[in-house]
């Protein structure tokens, strides 16, 4: 059972599993191992370990495995504490394991608790986030664009656009560019700080809107997106580069940086055709035909999504709601 399900996992761990509130290393594993072989409480091994596999994390520890379990940093029998990494040694592996290999590193009792590496590597990049700010740039922004790629390489959903966790109501947690920031505007028309920059999506509708708070009023964007078309990319490559207030003064990278590729385009990215600018929540101003973008979400799960733009920009999103906000 334990084969079958170390099979099935995708990724090799890069970090000692945590087994009832501690670790173990190879080492203690191969006492446990060499104490299953010799017929030491061979059937209390097997028992815990189908209980485990049941969800059970106190299990008591007979006697006759003390010395099979020395290497742990704590005692299994605890309950759910942080454990103690101070000497614990991550396994730095490379490559695709054999289902043997990962073997070697799964306890065979079953009541470890599976480390998430995705779950760590969303909070690193959350808690990055929340350190430099939504404006962070430069040597600021280094740790956010690591833990942004470590993330969007365990991407959960590799076909977005096909997912209901893609419509909603999404606040732009952090994103490189400038214009969307609207650092270089004047006061009046930048996006206040205090405020969620927001973006609604809609694949099915084919719809679109950001939406920005001013001093003068709230400033909003509509569009039309549809699957891309690997053959109509070109198309759709942002041309736009200077138009109302949007882009003042921002410095951006021209359209076409980044062109999105691959088998799945269509369900991965859409091509942006933005249709009105509305200024201070009133004045509604037609978008001009060279008013395209092209956006390829790259990461998604139930409350987060990564996105990059063809200008090389990248986005990290965080949902609100799946509601439009009015």
């Amino acid at each position: 059972v334990v084969l079958v399900l170390s099979a099935r996992a995708p990724r090799f761990p890069t970090r000692p599993f945590a087994m009832g509130g501690g670790q173990f290393s190879p080492s203690s594993m191969r006492r446990v191992v060499a104490s299953y072989r010799s017929g030491q409480c061979r059937s209390w091994l097997v028992v815990a370990a189908l209980l485990g596999l049941l969800g059970g994390s106190r299990i008591p520890l007979p006697r006759g495995l003390n010395s099979a379990f020395a290497g742990f940093n704590s005692p299994v029998a605890t309950s759910r504490v942080a454990p103690d990494r101070s000497s614990a040694q991550p396994l730095r592996l490379t490559g695709r394991a054999t289902p043997f290999q990962r073997l070697r590193h799964v306890a065979p009792l079953g009541f470890f608790s599976w480390p998430s590496d995705r779950g760590s590597l969303k909070q690193k990049l959350l808690q990055e986030i929340a350190s430099a700010g939504r404006d962070a740039s430069g040597d600021a922004a280094a740790p956010i664009l690591e833990a942004f790629e470590a993330l969007e390489a365990t991407n959960p959903c590799p076909l977005p656009l096909e997912s209901p966790m893609l419509k909603g109501e999404w606040e732009l947690l952090w994103t490189s560019s400038e214009s969307i920031l609207g650092k270089s505007r004047p006061w009046l028309f930048r996006p206040k700080d205090d405020e969620p920059i927001l973006q609604f999506l809609d694949p099915v509708a084919g719809y679109a809107r950001n939406l920005e708070y001013t001093p003068l009023g709230n400033n909003m964007v509509e569009a039309e997106i549809a699957p891309l078309d690997a053959e109509k990319r070109a198309q759709f490559v942002s041309r736009l580069d200077d138009f109302l207030m949007f882009k003042y003064g921002a410095k951006e990278s021209s359209g076409g940086t980044y062109m999105p590729d691959g088998n799945d385009l269509g369900k991965t990215t859409v091509g942006v055709r933005f249709k009105f600018f509305t200024l201070f929540g009133w004045l509604r101003i037609p978008a001009p035909e060279t008013a395209t973008g092209i956006l390829q979400v790259t990461y998604l799960d139930d409350d987060l999504r990564l996105s990059r733009g063809d200008r090389g920009n990248i986005f990290v999103l965080r949902k609100r709601s799946i509601d439009k906000v009015a």
